[in-house]
């Protein structure tokens, strides 16, 4: 076999090795005289090795020479493992009597900032700023303000240009509902706005932009929502802390506008957090199981929800109780072909190695003072989708599971990770030196980033104060909370800018890394390009 496929031209045999994985393109190399030569001679291959082994994703559209993809390709991964953050390209201000709290996304170029005092969001493209744009006072985001209801979710998916707005209020008349007693209070309705994310009207592609949703539940009071969008699925999830109401889980066809309800819990079973693994998977905090919960939605026009496996977090202390959990992570986009890129790059980086980062909340109490002591893990997504593929209703015990595909961090340290953006993860402190400032820190968890900087690590130019990476298991020490220690092995390498900044928070992409800065009556929102 091997023999007749040497007899074919070194063109057509390009094209056949192209669309193999980056490995075994090296195996074909490596196989022998008359393959190396192919490829070697090729800058297709070449760069398909080499975007393989960065850990990047390519369409090959035209544009961009395979000389020109592999130039900045290295130029893409130096910048990020030297860190060497250029100065701010452009400058966001905003007033704080507006915005406060301010928590931002950012995916793929377009930043989103969202707010609770007033209940407000805005949206940017920031993907088309070039380098080259001076700094400056700028306004270029859409402010824009909710004013009905009590509780509010926000889910966005910028490859539809889609902003989709939950908020809850009280239906004067309910349905016949079967209660313990008398007289029946008004259940809860969820109002669902499906809106264009760069302007506020009706989205075009949604059949009925504007639903009600009728909630098994009655008060407001205690309740907490979530939602989540992934390709034509709104999924909401409704949870009640303090009620003895129903959690319940609806999903919406949002192009179509039909509403199913996927399942109704007893109050108390699941933290306000939803999160999609796949299009057609999500990850379930339970609140009383201490768990993770994997469940696959069966799609039709009548879809339902199945548990498919349970992944048991660290042991608690007797008495102990999680307050509060929060994932952030990247959206799921269904298709490669809807991963926007910029004009300056023709790659993103690997849609399929992305990390989710779980920060968990405890109440603590000292000198008479509360306070919540938080402890965060990442854990690649493709690691989740393998336990969640293995079958139905399995259960994995935390040793069985989470050591060596979690990595752990206690905030206690003086560090608090940020939304992560693809396999990368920033870290702020939770105090900034005044005057000083503090240096950005990110974290990369991609497998193949990794080996490439510890091979890296073992020559004479490596500066570990600036990149270092990082193999060895860490542990968080047992006590008031968990009742074992904490073990956990998932490699990262850490790259520390040289500069320090004064920022609170930082974002990251692709090509942009955000800080944000709040002052007394002022905000900033600075935008570095990495390239």
């Amino acid at each position: 076999m091997l023999s007749r496929l040497l007899t074919l031209s070194p063109k057509l045999l390009v094209q056949i090795i192209s669309y193999l994985p980056f490995k075994d393109i090296i195996s074909c190399q490596a196989s022998c005289r008359h393959l190396s030569g192919v490829v070697k001679n090729s800058f297709l291959l070449k760069y398909l090795k080499e975007a393989g082994r960065i850990g990047v994703y390519d369409p090959l559209d035209a544009g961009f020479t395979f000389p020109e993809r592999l130039e900045r390709l290295r130029n893409w991964e130096k910048s990020w493992q030297n860190l060497d953050i250029p100065e701010t390209s452009t400058r966001i201000t905003f007033d704080l009597d507006n915005w406060s709290p301010l928590i931002g996304s950012l995916h793929n170029g377009h930043l989103i900032v969202t707010g609770t005092d007033p209940v407000v969001y805005a949206y940017s493209d920031i993907s088309s700023l070039p380098s080259a744009l001076p700094l400056g006072c700028i306004e270029r985001c859409n402010w824009t303000e909710v004013r009905e209801g009590v509780l509010h979710a926000f889910a966005f998916a910028d490859e539809y240009d889609l902003v989709v707005i939950v908020s809850t209020g009280n239906r004067a008349n309910p349905e016949s509902l079967t209660y313990d007693f008398d007289p029946q209070p008004p259940t809860i309705v969820l109002n669902v706005h499906m809106l264009t994310l760069s302007e506020p009207t009706p989205h075009r592609l949604a059949k009925n932009p504007d639903l009600e949703i009728s909630l098994k539940s009655r008060f407001v009071l205690g309740c907490t929502l979530d939602a989540q969008l992934a390709e034509n699925c709104l999924v909401i999830l409704t949870c009640h802390g303090w009620s003895y109401e129903f959690d319940e889980i609806h999903l919406i066809y949002w192009r179509e506008g039909t509403v199913h309800c996927l399942r109704r819990s007893p109050p108390n079973t699941y933290f306000p957090q939803i999160t999609f693994l796949s299009e057609d998977t999500l990850v379930l905090v339970q609140k009383q199981g201490n768990a993770l919960e994997l469940c696959q939605i069966t799609w039709g026009d009548s879809p339902s929800l199945e548990t498919h496996c349970v992944l048991v977090l660290p042991a608690l202390q007797r008495g102990i109780s999680c307050v509060m959990v929060e994932c952030q992570g990247d959206q799921v986009v269904a298709s490669h072909d809807l991963i926007t890129r910029s004009g300056r790059l023709p790659f993103v980086s690997d849609p399929n190695a992305t990390v989710l980062c779980f920060t968990l909340g405890f109440r603590q109490s000292v000198g008479g003072f509360d306070y919540l002591r938080s402890v965060s893990f990442w854990v690649r997504r493709c690691s989740l989708c393998e336990y969640a593929a293995h079958g139905v209703n399995q259960k994995y015990s935390w040793d069985a599971w989470g050591p060596s595909v979690t990595r752990w961090t206690d905030w206690e340290h003086g560090l608090a990770p940020c939304r992560p953006g693809g396999s990368r993860s920033a870290l702020f402190p939770l105090l900034i030196e005044v005057g000083a400032g503090n240096p950005i820190v990110i974290r990369d968890f991609h497998p193949e980033r990794v080996r490439r900087a510890l091979a890296r690590s073992k020559g004479p130019a490596w500066n570990e104060d600036r990149l270092k990476v990082v193999t060895e298991s860490s542990k968080i020490e047992k006590g008031d909370e968990f009742l074992n220690d904490i073990v956990s092995s998932l490699p990262y390498c850490e790259a520390t800018s040289e500069k320090r900044y004064g920022y609170h928070e930082v974002l990251i992409d692709d090509e942009r890394i955000v800080g944000i800065t709040r002052g007394d009556d002022e905000g900033t929102i600075d935008i570095h390009l990495m390239m």
